[in-house]
């Protein structure tokens, strides 16, 4: 399946479409999740947010690891030429294998945060549902254009999209659970009857 779509993918690439899916993987790229991280976590901050910016930061990290140590593990190659890890010049001769897709996990933590946080602290109206449309169509896009642009397989795409999906929800039960557990700390006292 990864060679069909891989095939297929070559057959409509062009100057136009390239560009119109750099974009999007754009949005997934290290630096830009590197700026991102920052804003979100000032705003957190700034905000007075430390539980959820302790929680973002949390995601990200362990996305970011668990993506790196599971390429080192499998070693899968790429469909395209071979790439080399770079973030801002770090890392010019660690090659960058095919599986997971960084981008498709980077990009479902980084929305996913988003639309968490908008569905749990705005009311749900028109902008809130477009909004998490916007963002559910950039994790998607981030996504397919790695494999528009032979960066990665279909499986990697899904394996990265999987990866996220569960990061972010082990991320979110723990949050939750903790937040119970503070809150249960902090009842009064009662006395066995």
């Amino acid at each position: 399946m990864d060679l069909l779509v891989n095939k297929w993918s070559y057959t409509l690439s062009n100057t136009v479409t390239d560009v119109f899916w750099r974009l999007f993987t754009w949005l997934g790229d290290t630096e830009t999740l590197a700026l991102l991280s920052v804003l979100m976590i000032i705003f957190l901050f700034l905000q007075k947010r430390i539980q959820e910016m302790i929680l973002y930061i949390s995601v990200i990290t362990s996305g970011v690891l668990i993506t790196f140590l599971l390429k080192v593990i499998i070693q899968k190659e790429r469909p395209g030429e071979v790439e080399y890890i770079d973030f801002l010049g770090f890392g010019k001769e660690t090659i960058s294998y095919s599986f997971p897709s960084g981008h498709a996990v980077k990009s479902l933590l980084l929305f996913g945060f988003l639309i968490w946080m908008i569905r749990k602290n705005y009311l749900k109206n028109q902008y809130t549902i477009s909004l998490t449309l916007l963002l559910l169509i950039g994790i998607i896009f981030c996504g397919i254009g790695q494999i528009f642009l032979h960066e990665h397989y279909l499986s990697d795409v899904i394996g990265g999209y999987l990866i996220g999906i569960t990061i972010h929800s082990y991320s979110l039960w723990l949050y939750y659970w903790w937040r119970e557990k503070q809150k249960q700390s902090t009842l009064p006292y009662r006395n066995a009857q």
